[in-house]
């Protein structure tokens, strides 16, 4: 016999419903971690108004009402489950595995040595590159156009007194895979950057950290389809003491504090500049905290 039942939603249907039928039958006691909305992000493929969106947030607030306690990620989010749906639930924020960890020099050129056995751009790679890196699922709620665009204003930063130019070249790691990736690198290939590479590496479980380590600025572009819970990966890059810069949404403040802990932006124009003011003079200025904190 178990006492308590602890899942994590999304997903949550059926998840919801059945583990609810389980607790039921059993007189267990079901407790929901609540880190986002089932019928937000399928919102994101389907429109609002859809049948299956309509049927999945009333499954989601019926079940949900009916779960003995319940924890979520932002206080937002806590007050949205109490104030919509009366659900009680504890704010409990996510901290990062002990294994997302600043790195030594060292560990970082072993990275990229091994890495550029099969992404040979990392054999480049020199104290005067900057290294920026994204992690994205490549889909509609991370619009990585926005990054692209900022980008391009970076290039045309350099471009534009090259003579006296003190924006390094960048090194733009991307990991991660999703139904967007084609359309971007289709896209990156036409624009031809000579100031900026792009590499889209997928990297084993005991690199990605190493990784987020060895980098100098960090981007997320994660808006949450729902607007109330925040981007685990910006949690991992902290850990890995890795300067951040992510994307303006409603729930972002919980995590990021712009100009304390890290920078938010709200459109391509505002993440240009932040990546211009971080990279210019670099690598002397890298070390020069207030730059971007």
């Amino acid at each position: 016999h178990l006492s308590y039942i602890l899942v994590q939603t999304p997903p949550g249907i059926p998840t919801l419903p059945t583990l609810w039928l389980y607790c039921t039958v059993k007189g267990s006691q079901l407790v929901v971690d609540w880190h986002n909305y089932s019928h937000t992000i399928l919102s994101l493929a389907l429109p609002p108004s859809h049948p299956m969106v309509t049927i999945t947030k009333m499954l989601e607030r019926i079940f949900g009402q009916m779960a003995s306690n319940a924890f979520c990620v932002t206080k937002a989010m806590s007050r949205d489950l109490s104030t919509n749906w009366g659900v009680r639930a504890s704010v409990l924020y996510d901290r990062p595995p002990d294994k997302f960890r600043p790195v030594s020099s060292e560990e970082k050129q072993e990275l990229f040595k091994k890495l550029s056995l099969e992404y040979p751009v990392f054999s480049n790679v020199d104290s005067c590159t900057g290294v920026l890196v994204s992690s994205t699922s490549w889909t509609e709620d991370e619009d990585f156009g926005v990054l692209l665009d900022a980008l391009v204003k970076y290039e045309d930063a350099v471009k534009k007194d090259a003579a006296e130019s003190q924006l390094c070249n960048l090194l733009v790691v991307i990991t991660g895979k999703g139904p967007q990736k084609q359309f971007y690198l289709e896209k990156i290939n036409i624009l031809g950057l000579q100031h900026v590479q792009f590499v889209t590496p997928w990297l084993e479980n005991e690199d990605y950290p190493t990784m987020l380590a060895s980098a100098d600025l960090g981007v997320c572009l994660h808006t949450s389809s729902s607007g109330l819970d925040l981007p685990m990966k910006v949690v991992d890059m902290f850990g890995c003491g890795l300067p951040v810069a992510a994307i303006q949404f409603e729930a972002l403040g919980e995590l990021v504090k712009d100009g304390e802990n890290g920078r938010i932006f709200k459109d391509s124009e505002e993440l240009s500049g932040i990546i211009q003011n971080w990279f210019e003079g670099y690598p002397i200025s890298n070390n020069v905290d207030h730059k971007i904190f």
